[in-house]
């Protein structure tokens, strides 16, 4: 399966005459996952919304108080997370899986990027935690860290000191110090409370090699 894809949205329909495939695939991209299985009656919707139609597949059945640990845990093994969601014979999802898509919508929405984007990396970081490599531009790399938060955290294998290191969420600088291939990075509090949060380190890009354009 393409890397790509975290999340594959797995629909169980009750009845496919009362199933939207429109609502459904608009759903998955709305929540941030780039595929969806569940039939071909949803291919016409997927070539619409540029979702890939994966293979039927058995997924799980999440809870919102265990679906993004879930989502990360299965990115730190390398694995997609397949997630049944029952669509009812009214073409709508029960409680339950309403309050999943919730859950993934509003954590997707501030690191989807990141967790689409990125690939296993070769760093590691001293808490329990997950360090990504954007596999389009591989000067940026995401360390997904779980609550609570320590004081402190030290990235291992970076071969120069990064130009910045923030939050992803608002942007927030954070302090660091780089010896012997160690960042050590001092956390203050996100603004927001998240299961999982994350960090951007930004190493130097190429385009800060680019020379200033006078006219």
């Amino acid at each position: 399966m393409n890397p790509d894809f975290a999340i594959v949205l797995n629909f169980k329909l009750e009845s496919e005459q009362n199933a939207d495939a429109d609502f459904l695939v608009k759903t998955a991209r709305n929540v941030g996952a780039r595929a969806v299985s569940g039939g071909d009656f949803l291919k016409e919707a997927c070539a619409k919304y540029t979702i890939f139609l994966a293979d039927e597949q058995n997924g799980v059945e999440l809870t919102k108080d265990n679906v993004i640990d879930t989502l990360v845990q299965n990115r730190k093994n390398g694995k997609t997370t397949v997630i049944n969601l029952t669509v009812n014979a009214d073409g709508k999802f029960n409680a339950n899986d309403q309050a999943v898509l919730d859950q993934i919508n509003k954590w997707m929405h501030m690191f989807g990027h990141a967790f689409n984007e990125g690939k296993l990396s070769d760093l590691t970081v001293d808490q329990d935690g997950l360090v990504l490599e954007n596999r389009h531009a591989n000067y940026q790399k995401y360390v997904f860290l779980k609550s609570p938060l320590p004081e402190k955290i030290v990235v291992s294998g970076l071969e120069k000191a990064p130009n910045r290191v923030e939050w992803i969420e608002n942007r927030i600088d954070l302090d660091f110090s780089f010896a012997q291939n160690k960042l050590s990075i001092n956390l203050v509090k996100p603004d927001d409370e998240f299961e999982w949060q994350v960090l951007r380190i930004q190493a130097h890009r190429p385009e800060d090699d680019l020379a200033e354009t006078k006219f």
